[in-house]
């Protein structure tokens, strides 16, 4: 399966921290490239689960990954493919665990997949957390 891409495994040197630390931007690049190589490859779908805890010890804050959690959104709604986020709720607080919940409109509880009732629109979150950092943090969705 590895040796025709069917299967692909990455650590978090080659995803999170290939930067040598979270970097939102290039990790939104990375997972573009990542769907588009699995088209590329003559795949109709590309499956994506995200173990997010690898990069925990290097979030300079929680409103750096709830930036890049909503603006993840607006890049999977370009693609067909199944992407899974996957948290560690024992390695998040619980104020960080809630504003990453709101970012995703879908999310799986006791291995359901259920509509997000927490879940806000980028546009309204985005001035919620800018309200409680300041003006001089800027989100984009």
């Amino acid at each position: 399966m590895r040796k025709s891409r069917q299967l692909e495994v990455a650590v978090p040197e080659d995803t999170y921290l290939r930067t040598g630390r979270f970097n939102k931007d290039a990790m939104l690049v990375l997972i573009q490239e990542a769907l588009k190589a699995g088209a590329g490859l003559g795949f109709p779908l590309t499956r994506m689960v995200a173990h997010a805890e690898a990069a925990v010890d290097d979030w300079k804050s929680s409103n750096e990954w709830v930036e890049y959690e909503m603006r993840l959104n607006s890049v999977l709604s370009n693609y067909d493919d199944p992407v899974i986020c996957t948290f560690d709720a024992n390695l998040l607080t619980a104020p960080h665990a809630i504003d990453i919940l709101r970012t995703h409109p879908m999310v799986i509880i006791g291995g359901v997949l259920v509509e997000n009732s927490f879940f806000t629109r980028p546009q309204d979150f985005i001035r919620e957390v800018q309200s409680r950092t300041g003006p001089t943090r800027s989100y984009r969705a």
